[in-house]
């Protein structure tokens, strides 16, 4: 989740390349329209379909779908997918790094039937937990509520995350320690995948490095607690979990796999669901890691232009003592921070409008346009001022 927070692609041409194998060639050379059922099964590549992907899976317990969070074909393919299975007879729960393990009771009673949607999306507070556009996760709640399946929150408190990126380990308080899963930060290849990523991306020091690392570790360590406690609960039974988080939790198997086979013993399967794009193969360059991209790779459509809505990049926090929203990072390089917003800034007003949700900030982003500008008030050290910033051309 932090690299997506960050605006960081996870498998791009910044990691340290080896030669590809020959299949990642057939992948540069497709051009569009790209079909529903571009599945290539790793390492060697072999093209498969949709029928033959179920069959493979036939025997997993966990299956991780990593999805980039915004693309409309990632979350359609995770419902078919979940479908897929339940007409195969499995007995399916759906993980979600979405949510948090605290939210697990709303949860519950949405699985049960016993919350309309408006109701569940003021109890779980989508809006400050995840903040994307629910309609790309309505599908799979949908389905979920519809089969009375469970639904199971995965994720550590963000604010927990938020102090280790900010402070690090050592500077958490003992409560706030107490709180930790156990925590494995000894991998070299893992840490040198992300230093990689990070230092291209960011520069920094090294202090800054190890807290990321850190807080990139507790979320990854978190969320597969999350799971092996509920596999080996007896309400786990045998059945079969759809964990459904960003590629950077599940590319290489360093993300929560590997956390996960260290705490419980069950054959998993990854699908990494990939954008296709222009120059792909630079997202398809391996790392020198132990295993694979994943076990299966996806292919899928670009989102339509339509569907493509401009960002400002930056990280937004809510306060109930605040007006408006508190800007808590500026992403470098961003359109925010060419216009000079900075951390700390509150945002209170967006082409003269209050805003006081998230959601409002994404409607104004969308009606304004790509290349255009778009007027933010904002409160800074007590001063309100106005400050335009110009949003990205489409083609960015």
């Amino acid at each position: 989740m932090l690299f997506v927070l960050m605006g960081t692609p996870l498998l791009s041409g910044c990691v340290k390349k080896i030669p590809p194998p020959p299949w990642v060639a057939e992948i540069s050379g497709m051009r569009e329209p790209i079909g529903s059922e571009e599945i290539f099964r790793l390492p060697k590549g072999e093209r498969i379909p949709f029928s033959e992907l179920l069959y493979d899976l036939d025997t997993a317990r966990v299956i991780f779908l990593g999805e980039s969070h915004d693309q409309i074909e990632h979350h359609r393919i995770q419902v078919r997918v979940l479908q897929g299975l339940l007409e195969k007879g499995k007995d399916a729960v759906v993980a979600m790094e979405m949510f948090e393990r605290s939210q697990q009771p709303i949860l519950d009673r949405w699985s049960q039937g016993l919350l309309t949607e408006e109701e569940f999306l003021k109890e779980v507070q989508w809006e400050k937990t995840w903040s994307m556009d629910y309609e790309l996760y309505k599908g799979i709640l949908d389905e979920a509520k519809n089969h009375h399946l469970k639904v199971l929150g995965l994720n550590v408190p963000r604010d927990l995350v938020r102090q280790v990126a900010q402070n690090g380990i050592d500077g958490l308080s003992p409560a706030d320690r107490k709180l930790l899963p156990e925590m494995d930060l000894t991998d070299p290849q893992h840490r040198a995948y992300i230093k990689s990523i990070y230092t291209s991306h960011h520069g920094g020091s090294a202090k800054d490095l190890e807290r990321f690392y850190q807080a990139q570790s507790l979320w990854d360590e978190g969320m597969a607690e999350t799971l092996s406690e509920f596999i080996k609960a007896p309400e786990g039974g045998d059945k079969t979990m759809l964990v459904y988080a960003g590629n950077g939790h599940v590319a290489f198997d360093f993300g929560i796999p590997k956390r996960l086979d260290r705490r419980v013993s069950v054959l998993h399967k990854t699908i990494v669901l990939k954008e296709w794009k222009k120059k792909i193969d630079d997202d398809l360059t391996f790392t020198a890691a132990p295993s694979p991209l994943a076990d299966f790779l996806w292919i899928t459509r670009p989102n339509p232009p339509e569907k493509k809505r401009p960002r400002i990049g930056v990280i937004l926090k809510t306060k109930e003592d605040l007006k408006g929203l508190r800007i808590e990072q500026v992403i470098p390089g961003s359109p925010a921070e060419k216009a000079g917003l900075l951390p700390g800034d509150q945002l209170v007003a967006v082409e003269g409008i209050e805003i006081k949700e998230v959601k409002e900030i994404h409607h104004a982003l969308a009606e304004k346009g790509w290349g255009k500008g778009i007027t933010f008030t904002i409160l800074r050290e007590g001063t309100k001022k106005e400050i335009m910033v110009t949003l990205p051309e489409l083609k960015d």
